[in-house]
């Protein structure tokens, strides 16, 4: 695989990568938040719709109660039952117009079909609705009715949903209660009987659900549960439709009907998938529904992901282009330097590679013509020897130059990328939608981070090779520059620093501040809900120092406390806690490169103590190697 097609798959990847998972993770907590929109909305109708129904019920029951109190009933219900088969009798037909003028009245205020009134053996002797009921009950009414009449015997009582023909085949339910004359003896049965129209268009209004939305009713019969009203899919359904309970069908009624309460996604009467919203309606022993279909709860959701993906597509096609241009401007050049050092190899030191570029891929290729003009000269005559040893020289310094510039050019092509990245924001930011922003400003702080990982390494692959000569280190003076460096983060974490009396250090002096900032920037940084507190230790023990770095932090778990000091190894993902994972690992090569070595022992939850040991004494060696003196 070419440099450039490595590169350019490199910035893809880094690109791509943040801008998937970003757009995954949007869309999903898109989809999470409609679904809990809908979901609310529709247990807001359902428990609107359930309250207005309980609330007619119990004003109904409430109007039954008070006819068991009147006057007008219980005086003149007894008269009719005395003249039961002679109605026409002057004080029957007296007794009918007293409650005539009662109860019409109350009929049409309660907007019902009747009100009815029995004799203690059941037989009807007054209807407020002459069209109505003018027959012996047993005969002409059906089974809902006769037990609605039976029920009332003892206690107000609600019936089954009927389809009362005298009403024209309509649905109806019938409310009866015992009654009683002046001295408190039972003496029939006032009914009422509702035509369920009004209550029906209630339960069917569909405002806010949609082209497929429904409401719905059922009740629990045996093993079994009954749709109490009209089904908006199926036409004659009502009061014939039947399902078992504990099948895989209409799983909400199924719900309701059993009691519950609760929302989400199941498979309704049709066997399609629905989003529903259930609940129960205890006075009448009812289950109701409300549901709309998953396809159209969820359009909205379609429309987003196709506009996502139409997005995802438009930025890839720009990162591609950028990528292959910010690739094919690195490779180029670098294959030409490679050809060269080819044709130099092949001892054509006549060969010039000559790039006009200003960058240092530019100054690299001058230091090959340099390198083979410098070359050239040396090989010209032996009385040159000199000299040549003198190109050599140069051509070693331009080999260390070359691998500086390449490691500084590996971070060109992020520099360019954030840069066209803030360019696109400025250019485009009233163009794109605010998710594209931020896709963007990913791409930058990706390039961002890449830049500081490429540092990083950088500072850890220099440890140990400065050219500084060693010294003696006062470590309480080296202390007082570390806290003084890291002042604003202990400020800001509000952490305590205590310290033993620390010794004198033999080493470098930058090498030993890094050492102690990475060790307490890392106490600072991974700090419990206690107050940071951390201490620093010293303990001279044989012909070394043991220094200690304590903390009340989160620790760290048994498992990973070799892994810790690998390079770019982290325990914790990098929105919880920031960082590239190489601060240890820096720590560890100072400290090995002192001639020592470093470990950790910790509690998890409780703290973590930091070790490292290093010589008491140490010198120098003119190979740049460490040795330990006896001496302190």
């Amino acid at each position: 695989m070419s440099i450039r097609l490595k590169l350019t798959v490199i910035f893809l990847v880094i690109a791509l990568i943040p801008l998937v998972l970003v757009s995954s993770l949007a869309f999903h907590n898109y989809r999470k938040s409609v679904e809990n929109i809908q979901l609310s909305a529709l247990s807001n109708v359902a428990a609107f719709k359930a309250d207005k129904i309980e609330t007619y019920f119990d004003g109904l029951k409430d109007d039954i109660t008070i006819a068991q109190s009147l006057y007008n009933i219980r005086t003149n219900l007894p008269i009719l039952t005395k003249f039961e088969n002679n109605m026409k009798d002057p004080t029957a037909v007296s007794a009918k117009n007293m409650l005539d003028k009662q109860l019409q009245p109350t009929q049409t205020v309660l907007d019902i079909s009747d009100i009815m009134l029995t004799t203690p053996k059941g037989k009807i002797v007054y209807v407020s609705n002459p069209m109505h009921y003018s027959k012996d009950l047993l005969k002409p009414l059906q089974d809902s009715e006769k037990k609605a009449f039976k029920e009332g015997l003892t206690k107000t009582y609600i019936s089954d949903i009927f389809r009362d023909k005298a009403l024209g085949d309509r649905p109806a339910i019938m409310i009866t209660a015992p009654a009683f004359d002046l001295k408190n003896n039972f003496i029939g049965v006032i009914a009422f009987e509702i035509d369920m129209a009004p209550i029906y268009q209630l339960i069917q209004d569909a405002k806010g659900l949609g082209v497929t939305g429904e409401t719905l009713v059922g009740k629990k019969t045996g093993n079994q549960f009954i749709f109490l009203n009209p089904l908006k899919h199926e036409g004659d359904s009502f009061l014939k439709k039947q399902m078992s309970i504990g099948a895989n069908l209409a799983e909400p009624m199924q719900n309701a009907v059993m009691g519950k309460t609760g929302s989400g996604q199941l498979i309704d009467y049709r066997g399609k998938r629905v989003i529903a919203a259930w609940r129960n309606l205890p006075s009448l022993n009812w289950g109701m529904v409300v549901k709309i279909d998953v396809d159209e709860a969820f359009g909205e959701i379609r429309n987003l992901r196709n506009l996502v993906v139409v997005i995802v597509i438009v930025i890839f096609i720009f990162i591609a282009i950028i990528a292959f241009s910010i690739a094919q401007s690195i490779s180029d050049p670098i294959k030409k330097l490679s050809k060269g050092a080819e044709m130099i190899g092949k001892g054509n030191l006549d060969y010039k590679v000559g790039l006009p570029l200003k960058d240092e891929i530019g100054q690299l290729s001058r230091a090959f013509d340099n390198m083979t003009r410098d070359l050239k000269e040396v090989t010209a005559s032996r009385d040159e020897l000199r000299k040549t040893e003198e190109g050599l020289k140069r051509s070693n310094e331009n080999l260390e130059q070359f691998a500086y510039v390449a490691s500084h050019d590996l971070q060109e092509p992020l520099r360019i990328m954030a840069s066209y990245s803030e360019l696109l924001e400025k250019r485009y930011k009233d163009k794109l939608d605010t998710d594209a922003n931020e896709f963007i400003n990913y791409i930058v702080d990706a390039a961002k981070r890449m830049q500081k990982l490429i540092n990083d390494l950088l500072a850890f692959s220099r440890i140990g090779r400065e050219n500084r000569q060693i010294t003696d280190i006062d470590g309480e003076m080296l202390l007082e520059k570390v806290i003084a460096s890291m002042a604003p983060i202990i400020t800001d974490n509000k952490a305590i620093i205590t310290h033993d009396k620390l010794p004198t250090f033999t080493g470098y002096e930058s090498s030993f501040i890094q050492l102690f900032q990475n060790l307490i920037g890392n106490a600072i940084k991974f700090h419990g809900q206690q107050t940071p507190r951390i201490h620093i230790g010293a303990v001279k023990r044989n012909e070394q120092w043991l220094i200690s770095v304590k903390d009340n932090g989160i620790g760290i778990e048994p498992q990973y406390k070799e892994r810790i000091f690998l390079i770019f190894q982290r325990l914790h993902g990098r929105e919880e806690y920031p960082g590239t994972g190489i601060g240890l690992a820096i720590c560890k090569k100072i400290v090995e490169t002192h001639g020592g070595k470093i470990w950790l022992e910790s509690e998890y939850g409780k703290g973590t103590t930091f070790y490292f040991t290093i010589p008491i004494k140490m010198e120098e060696k003119e190979n740049g190697e460490w040795k330990i003196s006896t001496t302190t």
